[in-house]
């Protein structure tokens, strides 16, 4: 009878202690893994289990660092403290997102607030939830040797950058920020807030134009009522001069007779308003 699930365990967990044990205790850095783990034997564990040993746990142990999964924790307590602890002290976080588990979610939003490094990964052909979604993520296919191979490379290259002084952004780092500026006793300030704010539904309206000029014009119906609140938002950034005249001369040609004359008259109010965004 081989060894069981077990022994596959204990050889891991000696590896851990093997290689913290040769890099030095005051010269280790730690990296924990937040990833879906499953039961022993199932599809979910084998997957994440070779996602840390072919693919987390090479870059970043020739990088100093020693690789800890939530499961190899050894020492007692309990263990949703010990898992936010290292959340929270770790030189490094990399989450796995695959398959949107609610316990990897909660713990890398965990991070996102402190704003310390990490690095997301995705399995190959899956989405992003829409908080995260403008986020980079670093995808990878675990039964592709080049998509393998493709994630080391890229995985290397996001870890090195944060010793290069990189700033870290986050849903979360923007939401404080804003709070902040909006709180400003400084015009300017509370006026970039109105204008950053108003980014995600700028990128919406331009899809939805984008949309529209490719079916010859906007559509009649329902819908007209969400244009209308598209049109409003689009006027109000144009008036606080959050939109450019250049910006608004690239919605025209391809659109209906009544949406160029909306935009020429933008462009126009824009023009006598200075068609530049406040400093």
């Amino acid at each position: 009878m081989g060894p069981g699930p077990g022994a596959d365990r204990v050889t891991t967990g000696l590896d851990v202690l093997h290689y913290a044990v040769s890099m030095g205790e005051d010269n280790r850095r730690e990296c924990f893994v937040i990833a879906p783990i499953g039961p022993d034997g199932s599809d979910i564990r084998k997957r994440s289990d070779q996602i840390l040993k072919h693919v987390i746990r090479p870059v970043v142990e020739e990088r100093g660092y020693v690789a800890v999964r939530g499961d190899e924790i050894e020492r007692a307590g309990l263990i949703t403290s010990q898992v936010l602890d290292r959340i929270i002290q770790n030189d490094l976080v990399i989450a796995d997102l695959t398959d949107q588990n609610p316990n990897v979610f909660y713990e890398l939003a965990v991070r996102h607030a402190l704003r310390k490094p990490f690095v997301q990964l995705l399995a190959k052909g899956q989405q992003l939830p829409f908080d995260v979604q403008g986020m980079r993520v670093i995808l990878v296919d675990h039964t592709d040797l080049d998509s393998v191979h493709q994630a080391k490379d890229q995985l290397g290259r996001a870890i090195d950058a944060f010793g290069e002084g990189a700033d870290i952004v986050t849903p979360m780092s923007v939401a404080l920020a804003l709070q902040e500026l909006r709180g400003s006793a400084s015009p300017r300030e509370a006026g970039l807030s109105q204008i950053i704010e108003t980014l995600p539904q700028m990128m919406d309206i331009l899809q939805d134009v984008q949309r529209q000029l490719g079916t010859g014009g906007f559509a009649e119906g329902p819908a007209d009522d969400d244009h209308r609140r598209l049109r409003t938002l689009v006027e109000s950034l144009a008036a606080r001069g959050g939109v450019t005249q250049d910006e608004l001369t690239g919605l025209l040609g391809g659109g209906s007779s009544r949406f160029e004359r909306w935009v020429e008259h933008l462009i126009q109010r824009v023009g006598r308003a200075g068609g530049h965004r406040p400093d």
